[in-house]
């Protein structure tokens, strides 16, 4: 099928078309990649980067970081509409039909999830800019590539029993667990009360634990930080410092199960703590694991496939990159 080879440039020249030179240098200046015949862009890309970039922004803490980090963005943003252009393609040369009842039925749902009713989808589509068409034809390409994935990448996708057994006895290491406890803080932050409070209200906080009230309750009633709603849990934590500032560990990986601490004065906030349970180090047996190792090499083997598929539809098609 060598027009499929020629269909893209011959789709670009008849844009560019009577447009003089220079008009058409800017043209091509615009365009990302085309794909058979679709063209892809830089508007394209940038806009689909839009929310991955808010993200950099909050989280990269210089110009150059962030400027390395947009071109990351930039380039598997690109890599993501390609695929996507091959994906589509393939679906409607091989000749899949897909009722649009199903479509419908499947925006429906998407509009139920996202935004409650149709009213909120249309004032958020005005906000954004976008017809109701363009965010229902999304809708359905999202599900014309998901399906079409599911078919050729995940559908048969086994792990056998040894190749677990493998895995786990292969990487012991990853799942080995250091000392670890399960505790619940209460905050009682300085800056919140009058002198001398902080101390009055975690003394009396500690003094109601040590008598068996509920620890949970009692830091939703007197804790100042935005786990009050959860009884102060912190979860398991590990003796490191990206778990648990230092004066609060030196207590906890002192103590043992049960244990609630006097008020632990550190900067800003005045603390209190409950050991809920304690473990030391030790290796997670696999029939403990079982289900997160074959949750890895699910993710590695679809990551492989989809990878080959996209290979082969890139090796029947026209991918040029500008």
């Amino acid at each position: 099928m060598k027009w499929v080879r020629f269909a893209a440039l011959i789709a670009l020249g008849l844009v560019l078309r009577g447009i003089p030179a220079s008009a058409q240098q800017q043209i091509l200046n615009g365009v990302a990649a085309v794909v058979n015949d679709k063209v892809i862009t830089k508007d394209d890309v940038e806009q689909f980067s839009l929310r991955a970039l808010q993200a950099a922004a909050r989280q990269t803490r210089t110009q150059e970081a962030f400027e390395q980090k947009q071109i990351e963005i930039f380039r598997d943003s690109l890599e993501i509409l390609i695929e996507r252009e091959l994906i589509l393609r393939e679906f409607e040369t091989a000749g899949y039909n897909l009722p649009e009842t199903i479509i419908e039925d499947y925006v429906n749902q998407q509009v139920r999830e996202e935004f409650g009713d149709r009213i909120s989808l249309v004032k958020t589509l005005h906000q954004r800019n976008q017809t109701f068409e363009s965010y229902r034809k999304d809708i359905r390409d999202t599900f014309v590539i998901t399906t079409m994935t599911r078919k050729n990448v995940t559908q048969t996708l086994v792990i056998s029993p040894k190749r677990i057994e493998k895995f786990y006895q292969e990487n012991l290491s990853r799942y080995q667990v250091g000392d670890r406890a399960k505790v619940r803080v209460i905050v009682v932050e300085k800056a919140r009360h009058a002198r001398g409070e902080p101390l009055r209200i975690a003394t009396e906080a500690t003094r109601r634990a040590r008598a068996s009230e509920d620890f949970g309750k009692l830091a939703d009633e007197l804790s100042d930080d935005a786990r009050r709603n959860k009884g102060g849990d912190r979860g398991w934590v590990e003796n490191k410092e990206s778990d648990l500032r230092k004066e609060l560990r030196d207590f906890v990986f002192q103590g043992k199960a049960g244990d609630v601490s006097d008020p632990i004065d550190a900067e800003g906030a005045i603390f209190v703590v409950k050991i809920e349970n304690r473990e030391l180090a030790h290796q997670r047996p696999l029939s403990e694991v079982r289900e997160e190792v074959e949750q890895t090499l699910k993710s590695v083997e679809t990551e492989r496939l989809r990878k080959k598929w996209i290979a082969k539809l890139k090796a029947k098609s026209l991918v040029k990159y500008f």
